[in-house]
């Protein structure tokens, strides 16, 4: 397989080849239920998209996606219709190829985990946040966007229960939040293509017969990726700016990481956390892993992944030794943040219609497998978040080891 996989030239390959190709790219470890077959069925587009911009500027086309166990959809429409799906590395490089994918969208999204000796009352959170948000916090001369009433941000507060030697406190909150304040270009060349208008006009457009991509090269590359750096930066203190506020009468920060953002060149995390403590992006060993409101979170210890044994168990090693990606799939370092959005109604995709450069994704119900429901924006569907399925494939896969689990005490979603 790998002559053939490996050396073609791209361009001549039909629509079709181009996509079974770049789909012996996606290195699944998720649950294998209907949204992550979604996130396959689209993911394949955008990488064979990415593959073919690698070949044409002189890379090797070997843009590869490793899921983690909360595979799954982006309710983001510019980034799903880009061919993205989200949980898991994407890498196109080595790390140090002055390549940049600016589709992928890195929003710097995080959870600072903190330790309280005492449970705090909500009624007194609740007005604290209302007195934050009536006054204008800064950080660098820079307003803070309070985002925790967006999307899947949130205040969480846990009554932990420790099962490791490691000290933690009795409660446990999270605090989950990106940099909305950097996506445009009010502060720098912006994160994304479709919010900035200096980084559009920087960005050089790659049109192809498998869709649209904005990618950045060289020194332009190099700038955005330190925009990037300072971008995660003023995330992981926002949330501690936040914390500071609401926990003032003193709290432990147990980590702070980030678990949507791109790490070097060629390495976006979306929607998984990076275990990778040598990577200076990465400040603590400790990684939380959130599921629904009403099931306990639990924190993990990272570790290199994925082993010999798990890659030949999941029969996995193989394709990657054939497509000499061994290196990559033993160093991905992945771990699930979350459960990952879910469509509980989906069986399976069973075909991609296209029309008018649109996918419509024709799936199965899990009622009726002869009844279709044919999709083609994630974002406007109805979903829930997976359970401890996530979990118990994570332990599966030894990810990681868990050293706490946070059970549920209250939410706030403001």
């Amino acid at each position: 397989m790998g002559s053939s996989i490996l050396y073609p030239k791209l361009t001549e390959l039909s629509k079709l080849d181009l996509l079974d190709r770049a789909s012996q790219f996606i290195f699944s470890t998720g649950l294998n239920d209907g949204t992550s077959n979604l996130c396959k069925a689209n993911m394949k587009y955008g990488l064979a998209q990415f593959q073919l911009i690698q070949e044409k500027y002189g890379f090797e086309p070997k843009a590869t996606f490793i899921s983690s166990p909360d595979e799954t959809i982006s309710r983001n429409k510019f980034r799903w219709n880009s061919g993205l799906g989200y949980g898991g590395r994407l890498n196109w490089g080595t790390g140090n190829d002055k390549l940049i994918f600016l589709n992928i969208k890195p929003n710097c999204c995080g959870l600072l985990v903190g330790g309280l000796e005492e449970l705090p009352d909500p009624y007194n959170l609740i007005k604290k946040i209302d007195d934050i948000k009536s006054k204008e916090l800064y950080h660098d001369e820079i307003l803070i966007n309070w985002d925790y009433n967006i999307s899947n941000h949130f205040i969480n507060c846990f009554e932990t229960k420790n099962l490791s030697d490691i000290d933690l406190p009795p409660y446990i909150f999270l605090i989950h939040g990106s940099a909305p304040e950097f996506r445009d270009d009010k502060y720098g060349m912006g994160l994304y293509i479709d919010k900035s208008r200096t980084l559009k006009e920087l960005a050089i457009e790659e049109i192809s017969k498998m869709g649209k991509q904005y990618i950045l090269l060289d020194s332009d590359a190099k700038d955005y990726l330190n925009f990037n750096k300072k971008a995660l930066e003023f995330s992981n203190i926002k949330r501690q700016v936040i914390a500071d506020k609401l926990f003032d009468y003193g709290y432990k920060i147990i980590c702070n990481q980030s678990h949507q953002f791109l790490k070097d060149y060629n390495n976006m995390y979306m929607g998984s956390n990076c275990t990778d403590i040598k990577c200076d992006l990465i400040k603590s060993n400790i990684f939380p892993t959130t599921l629904r409101a009403d099931i306990s979170a639990y924190l993990f210890q990272g570790k290199r992944n994925l082993s010999e044994t798990v890659l030949k168990n999941v029969n996995l090693w193989e394709r990657a030794e054939d497509l000499e990606l061994l290196e990559l799939l033993t160093n991905a370092y992945i771990l699930p943040h979350g459960g990952g959005y879910s469509f509980p109604d989906m069986e399976d995709v069973l075909d991609i219609l296209e029309y008018k450069d649109q996918r419509y994704f024709v799936t199965s119900l899990k009622t009726n497998i002869s009844r279709l429901k044919i999709i083609r924006n994630v974002s406007e569907l109805q979903f829930e978040y997976r359970g401890r399925d996530v979990i118990l494939k994570t332990i599966q896969l030894d990810l990681g080891d868990i050293i706490a689990r946070l059970n549920p005490l209250f939410s706030l979603k403001l």
